[in-house]
């Protein structure tokens, strides 16, 4: 269709507002070409995101150009302006010039589309440049708006997000400074105690007495790292959970024995009791459900001054739930609201009487949740007492039975002394860089019987036992030169076949079945308790063999 030979004599505003219905694609498609050259913003756009609502705008420019009242209709059809403004204002690759930049090609498209065909007079150029001005106009305040309310928006989350910063910081300030003071004094009373001990004319009563304090403390001071590393494991998700079939019955029985034999060390009454008929075995992980029982009756009995510690299982729908309840001095409501919180205690006064990190309840609950269960506190009241709940699901192996527990024996049985094993005979390559640690070995087999021989690190200690004979080779994992790793796979690539077991301070089970691939047949952590080494080395110098 040729527009201009359809042209009136006298043009007026009607008229170019039909060129503008008839050109409307190809102003479109110009704009479109111009804004992808031309804005750096709208390169990259769809089609239908970068037009937006330009096809509207153009129509109510339309619309205008056919009322009655075009200049004033001008102020309320431009509106439309505001939503694409709204549009871009969400995009943050686009700026305010950008947006306007863009009615600015398209004016300049409208402009030269209809002046191509001589079809623009005075009027209706009055009024598209005064439509495209107020579009303009209520583009940017719009724009300017939204993207105020944004930056206030941001700068509000970025206030809070520094509060929340200085809050963590400040907790773990406070945490690290309680940290310091929980670590220190252990290890002040081991180094005090160590220092009386080098008194020469110390009575044997005396010497018994700070031995035994020392080892409580050594053993409070590996207590707090453990729970410290265990909630770092948690927290960051590289806790392993090991699933595995066991009996409960034992499980129980042994674990009321202990709590029993601690609780009585306080001057307590400890009783267990099953509240339903418990199965023989279950399915899930051990050794974090005796971690968890162990964080909670053990803080009972550490904040009962008298009374009794009461443990109470039953089998409930797939779920074995744990109640322990205490005696003790009990826990306000104010301090309830931070009992699961990190780096936060229920009372500081009574964690520095009675010890603590603060990171108890929270490992337990973690721990908890971890094996698809949860830990709460049911109820408490102050110098009343507390009632803590554990629900862990498990799973039944087929054909398990259900049987009666009523009373819990607590074994009386005294464990082997470590020095009347006999290893008489036994060959051991001790592979160890610290000569405190082969000094302390060489001190705790000293009066087994077994034979000792020490290499100060990997590469010595691989040279030494292609050379000689050992029944068993103890091999520290941390070395230079050559570390236990390296070592014990070129061992076992050199066809050695004897048992290599792993020494390292690292407990997690990751370390373990890293060592297990790298060859290693068994496994002990640091720091080295005597009975467990003179166990083990008592099984390998018998036919028995136990694998890691």
């Amino acid at each position: 269709m040729d527009l201009s030979r359809s042209q009136p004599n006298s043009l007026d505003r009607h008229y170019v507002a039909d060129l503008l219905t008839n050109l409307k694609a190809a102003i479109l498609t110009e704009w479109e070409k111009l804004c992808r050259a031309q804005v750096a913003a709208a390169k990259e756009q769809s089609r239908t995101a970068l037009r937006n609502s330009l096809p509207q705008f153009l129509d109510r420019l339309i619309e205008t150009l056919h009322g009655s009242d075009p200049l004033t209709q001008a102020v309320t059809n431009s509106e439309v302006a505001r939503a694409h403004a709204e549009d871009r204002a969400n995009q943050s690759e686009y700026t305010l010039n950008e947006v306007l930049f863009e009615y600015h090609i398209l004016r300049a498209v409208i402009i030269a589309s209809v002046e191509s065909l001589g079809a623009v007079d005075a009027i209706s150029q009055k009024i598209i440049h005064e439509f495209i001005d107020r579009g303009i106009s209520k583009a940017a305040v719009r724009f300017s708006e939204l993207a105020m309310s944004r930056q206030t928006a941001q700068a509000k989350e970025i206030e809070e997000a520094r509060l929340e910063a200085l809050r963590a910081s400040n907790a773990k300030s406070a945490f690290l400074a309680n940290m310091s003071h929980e670590l220190r004094t252990p290890l002040g009373a081991i180094m005090g105690f160590i220092d009386l001990l080098k008194d020469p004319v110390l009575a044997k009563d005396e010497f018994a007495n700070y031995v035994s304090i020392i080892d409580r403390n050594s053993h409070h001071l590996l207590r707090i790292i453990d729970d410290i590393l265990d909630t770092t494991k948690v927290e960051s998700g590289k806790m392993l959970i090991e699933n595995t079939d066991f009996s409960l019955i034992e499980f129980v029985a042994d674990f009321s024995s202990l709590a029993g034999i601690k609780a009585r060390e306080n001057n307590l009454i400890f009783e267990f009791k099953a509240d339903s008929l418990l199965p023989e075995f279950v399915r899930t992980d051990p050794t974090r459900l005796r971690q968890i029982l162990s964080n909670v009756v053990g803080n009972a009995i550490k904040f009962t001054q008298k009374g009794r510690v009461e443990l109470a299982v039953k089998y409930d729908e797939n779920y074995l739930e744990f109640r322990v309840t205490d005696t003790g001095r009990g826990i306000s409501k104010e301090q309830t609201e931070h009992l699961f919180h990190a780096f936060a205690q229920a009372d500081s006064s009574y964690t520095r009487k009675f010890g603590g990190t603060g990171l108890g309840l929270l490992l337990t609950k973690k721990l908890s949740q971890a094996l698809g269960g949860d830990f709460r506190l049911v109820e408490s009241f102050p110098d009343k007492g507390s009632t803590f709940e554990v629900s862990i699901p498990v799973t039944l192996p087929a054909e398990t039975k259900f049987l009666p527990i009523k009373k819990v024996r607590i074994s009386q049985e005294d464990s082997i002394d470590p020095d009347q094993v006999d290893l008489k005979g036994l060959e051991v390559l001790l592979v160890e860089d610290s000569p405190d640690n082969q000094f302390l070995v060489q001190k705790m087999l000293g009066k087994t019987g077994a034979r000792i021989a020490v290499a100060n690190d990997g590469a010595a200690g691989m040279k030494l036992a292609l050379d000689r004979r050992f029944d068993v080779i103890l091999m520290d994992i941390q070395m230079p030169i050559m570390d236990g790793h390296e070592a014990v796979r070129g061992l076992r690539a050199k066809g050695y076949t004897g048992p290599i077991v792993a020494l390292t301070a690292h407990a997690m089970k990751e370390e373990r079945e890293r060592a297990a691939q790298s060859g290693f047949s068994h496994f002990l952590t640091k720091p080295i308790n005597k009975k467990s080494l003179t166990d083990l080395l008592g099984l390998l110098h018998s036919p028995l063999r136990l694998r890691l």
